[in-house]
């Protein structure tokens, strides 16, 4: 442990730490080379539009000062750390612009694309593509007029009815990813759920600029911006396969059916130009900007699947309000820099973690430290973040920097890669099982030091090996109920295997437990949407339970919650509760009392025959939860004309409905033997116990005889618990846990900030 004393030398201005630093660039070619391509460093601006293809930073236009908008085109090699002017073969090419961070790169067709701008007369909205590898631009699609965007304007404000009219609404038609009808999990692409936004054909986004862009999936999209006299905060969508331009419209409200937590996350960003951007492989992602009256701090994420905009938890310390500066993503953090608060050019770094959700600061201040600037080029490669140009209040800049953002580029792991290559390695097994006939090679360390089923099994009994068995069907057709069947020879014995020594697991069907071994290998359940049927789910939750596999337990759980619907809730419920899945048990319960009126869940709990806990838990939820909605300490209320109670519990009557012949006789206040008729017109309350009290309540009970009922009221609390004794496996309404669960499952915009 370094002393106090210690800590204030390694504090001291001596301090030799190895640190984080900038470094500034200096253009390797220099020395007066004659290549006709190479340059050197480019000249001065801010608001140049750059991207990073295949190793290269790409510069394109900006503006110079005193030289006004500009139209040249560069590119930085990080290997040789060289700059070199684009050659460019097509005659046709984009005017001078600023464009503050808009060429978006498709790195499949190696493409650069640009759209809009402003060069210092003119909004442009025209799109042009570049060819890095034939050298040369087209246009996709011109600027428009003043005029067409003047009755874009007067189409949105005045004609939104007829507009909505003729538009097509498409709700989950731009996610593939749904639920099957035949019963299959598909994959979810993220928790923001489908698309609830109407799209609008044939529009084409305004001229602007200060907006964000980007490519995805053969599409580009725009949104936001500056169109010269409003803020914005549409969205378009290019498809390039048909020359097309949609519009998404931000829903009027919340997508129908979520719940509250998903509805309050999904925000639209409300009108902004100048904010900065930065996309991964599903979203991207917007934090501040300028709305005319404002800088804003907030942080968005659009994923690009759905196209809906989800606000982002800010915990930590976030960066101030501004706008014109940039951010970029490298691993799992996304990393901000610079900007205009309205008072100042701004310096700072910060670093958003997305596992935890944290803005921190990030000491900065070492090394050759760049000015503050805004309106400035930031783009990360590999293990650092670089930053070129932009203005810092006085002068457009032309230098160049990076930023070491980790000390050494570590390669990703390939450890569960590798482990995954030794299921069915025969050369590197040293055990077999068979299962429905086919041999399985697996290792004796592996499974006895992640199963402690196995290492009873392989290693000899540390625990009673009695109650590890198969005699639950595990995906098998025709299952022995019994232990697996070892071969003479013992499974610790050591050498190598030899034919007829596998061990039979008659209890599981081979796909079931080569799906186990691949999760006890990688620690993971790696299925696609396609094959996890519900079926498969409920195996492999029998099968992890077998095995003594939590993890793996809890994975299947949840892949089996999300397909909970009416035809299989029961079927699920019963599952979870024969097989300890508590999480799986609980939200099928809380299922089944949100849709009990459904003629279907009513229908099905004569499943629950075979399981009288399960139809006594419902029917305490369901007691609990009426008397909560309805703020009252009785299930029903009395009538005031003869004292009768008014509700009867509609579980109780389809038990009534299903299973007339099954119920006992009770006695009613008199003792007498109730009729067949009469016991099926009991009523309860509950009674005086809170909601909170972790007793059962004690049932006070009534019958269709109300003169019995009035009369003998010195008897009732006698004979109510004989009643409640004769059919507390059915009538028992709980108390206990004190309350009711509900189910749930870079650049920047605007006008440039030199005029």
């Amino acid at each position: 442990m370094i002393s106090s004393r210690g800590r204030n030398a390694l504090d001291s201005s001596n301090d030799t730490r190895q640190t984080f630093v900038w470094t500034r660039i200096f253009n390797a070619s220099s020395s007066l080379q004659s290549l006709e391509n190479n340059a050197l460093q480019p000249p001065p601006r801010s608001g140049a539009a750059s991207v990073v293809v295949c190793g290269r930073l790409y510069i394109f236009g900006g503006y110079g000062g005193g030289t006004g908008r500009l139209d040249d085109f560069y590119c930085f090699h990080f290997q040789s750390q060289t700059w070199e002017t684009v050659q460019v073969l097509s005659e046709e090419k984009p005017g001078c612009r600023e464009n503050n961070g808009v060429v978006i790169a498709d790195d499949a067709n190696r493409s650069i694309f640009l759209f809009g701008g402003y060069d210092g007369q003119n909004w442009l909205n025209d799109l042009w593509k570049f060819d890095i590898e034939t050298k040369r631009w087209t246009c996709l699609q011109e600027s428009t007029s003043a005029s067409d965007d003047r009755h874009n304007s007067m189409y949105d404000g005045a004609n939104d009815a007829s507009q909505e009219s003729t538009s097509t609404s498409v709700r989950s038609s731009l996610n593939n990813n749904i639920t099957h009808s035949n019963g299959t999990l598909a994959p979810r692409a993220s928790s923001f759920g489908n698309t609830s936004a109407t799209i609008i054909r044939g529009r084409v986004p305004s001229r602007r600029f200060g907006y964000v862009s980007v490519v995805h999936e053969g599409r580009f999209i725009v949104w936001g911006g500056f169109d010269g006299s409003r803020w914005l905060n549409d969205m378009y969508v290019y498809t390039f396969a048909t020359s097309t331009w949609t519009q998404v419209q931000q829903p009027l409200s919340s997508p129908e059916g979520g719940n509250a937590a998903t509805s309050a996350a999904a925000v639209w960003p409300t009108v902004r130009s100048c904010p900065a951007w930065a996309k991964d492989d599903k979203y991207v992602y917007i934090q501040g900007g300028y709305d005319g009256i404002e800088r804003k701090s907030d942080f968005f994420a659009l994923d690009l699947s759905t196209y809906e905009w989800r606000e982002m938890p800010c915990w930590g310390t976030p960066p101030s309000p501004r706008y014109f500066h940039s951010c970029g993503i490298h691993g799992n953090k996304l990393y901000l820099y610079g900007g205009y608060s309205g008072s100042e050019r701004l310096a700072d770094l910060y670093a958003y973690d997305f596992e935890t959700q944290h803005w921190s600061r990030i000491d900065a201040r070492g090394g050759e430290i760049p000015s503050g600037r805004s309106s400035l080029v930031l783009q990360v490669y590999e293990a650092h973040l670089y930053i070129f140009g932009g203005y810092n209040g006085s002068t457009v800049l032309n230098d160049f920097y990076k930023f070491r953002l980790k000390p050494i580029n570590l390669p990703s792991t390939s450890l569960v890669q590798d482990l995954s290559k030794l299921i069915q390695n025969p050369d590197l097994s040293d055990v077999a099982f068979l299962v429905e006939g086919k041999l399985i090679y697996a290792n004796r360390a592996i499974l006895a030091i992640r199963s402690e089923y196995f290492r009873v099994m392989l290693c000899g009994g540390m625990r009673e090996a009695s109650s590890l068995d198969t005699t639950a069907a595990v995906g098998a057709e025709n299952v022995s109920e019994k232990k697996p069947s070892v071969s003479p020879r013992s499974a610790s014995q050591e050498g190598h295997r030899l034919a007829g020594d596998e061990i039979v697991l008659p209890g599981v069907s081979y796909e079931v437990f080569l799906r186990v071994l691949e999760f006890i290998y990688t620690d993971t359940l790696r299925i696609n949407g396609d094959e996890m049927t519900l079926d498969l789910g409920i195996h492999l939750l029998i099968a992890s339970e077998l095995f003594m596999l939590d993890r793996l337990k809890a994975l299947c759980e949840d892949l089996i919650r999300r397909d909970i619907h009416v035809d299989n809730v029961m079927d699920i419920l019963v599952a979870a509760h024969r097989h300890n899945a508590s999480g799986l048990k609980d939200l099928s319960l809380e299922y089944i009392l949100l849709h009990l009126s459904n003629p279907t869940i009513m229908e099905g709990l004569t499943v629950l025959k075979s399981e009288p806990d399960l139809l006594v838990d419902i029917i305490k939820r369901h007691s609990l939860l009426t008397l909560y909605n309805n703020n009252t300490s009785s299930v029903a209320s009395m009538d005031s004309s003869n004292g009768s109670l008014g509700h009867r519990n509609p579980i109780m009557g389809s038990l009534h409905h299903h299973h007339h012949h099954h119920h006992p006789q009770a006695s009613n206040n008199d003792g007498a033997v109730l009729s067949h008729q009469e016991h099926h017109d009991l009523y309860y309350v509950p009674g005086s116990r809170h909601v909170g009290d972790s007793r059962y309540f004690v049932p006070s009970w009534n019958t269709s005889n109300n003169n019995n009922s009035s009369s003998n009221n010195n008897n009732n609390n006698n004979n109510n618990n004989n009643v409640a004794n004769n059919h507390s496996r059915n009538l028992l309404i709980g108390g206990g846990g004190g309350g009711i669960q509900h189910l749930g499952d870079g650049g920047a915009g605007g006008l440039t900030d030199t005029n």
